[in-house]
């Protein structure tokens, strides 16, 4: 494999990243971490590249391959991409004002709470005085309903390498429809890899 010829003799292996081979290393950054976890060896990522989210996201990964327990492991990963998420979040662009969302004013519905408290689903139990009062559910982070994904807004677990790297199709499931649920939850669920996806999660409300 290419990137074994910079493996060391204290089992490290360097990666160097530029904008010529950059497609290439992440191409293979899914076997990689699978033949660093076989040999337990560890990572070093040198990233020369100008894209700040993509060194943001190379670093995640470079830390996650280098915790072996795999709960430890998700749980970081988890954690570091929430916190992207919620940086996005707080910039509003949902646009909540006076408690009603883009969404609902453009129809005009007047409905409070946006997708915390939805058709189809009912009200979030952690949804309290209209705070979420839950904090780490990447379901809900990761949301965007038709209306944002015309305006060009549409998050998808997909959207972030660190879990395409480390969590597999059925995982990545896991994180996107586990809707109202702790983190606790969610990371056991992946453990197990076991979730049966909503039969009623239409399109508007998936």
């Amino acid at each position: 494999m290419f990137f074994c010829k910079n493996k060391n003799i204290n089992n490290k292996i360097v990666l160097d990243i530029n904008e010529g081979n950059k497609n290439n290393v992440i191409r293979r950054l899914k076997c990689i971490v699978k033949y660093a976890d076989r040999h337990k060896y560890s990572i070093v990522i040198n990233s020369e590249l100008s894209d700040k989210k993509l060194n943001r996201e190379l670093k995640i990964i470079e830390k996650g391959i280098n915790i072996k327990k795999k709960e430890e492991r998700y749980n970081y990963v988890y954690d570091e991409i929430c916190k992207i998420l919620d940086e996005k979040i707080n910039t509003n662009y949902c646009e909540f004002k006076d408690n009603i969302c883009y969404k609902d004013r453009i129809k005009n519905t007047n409905h409070q709470n946006g997708c915390c408290d939805c058709k189809g689903r009912g009200k979030c139990k952690y949804l309290i005085d209209s705070k979420c009062t839950l904090g780490t559910c990447m379901a809900c982070k990761l949301f965007t309903c038709p209306m944002l994904r015309k305006k060009g807004i549409n998050e998808s677990v997909n959207s972030y390498l660190p879990l395409k790297v480390f969590f597999t199709y059925k995982q990545r499931e896991i994180l996107t429809f586990s809707f109202w649920t702790p983190k606790r939850v969610i990371i056991n669920r992946l453990l197990k890899n076991k979730f049966v996806k909503p039969k009623d999660y239409n399109d508007e409300y998936r």
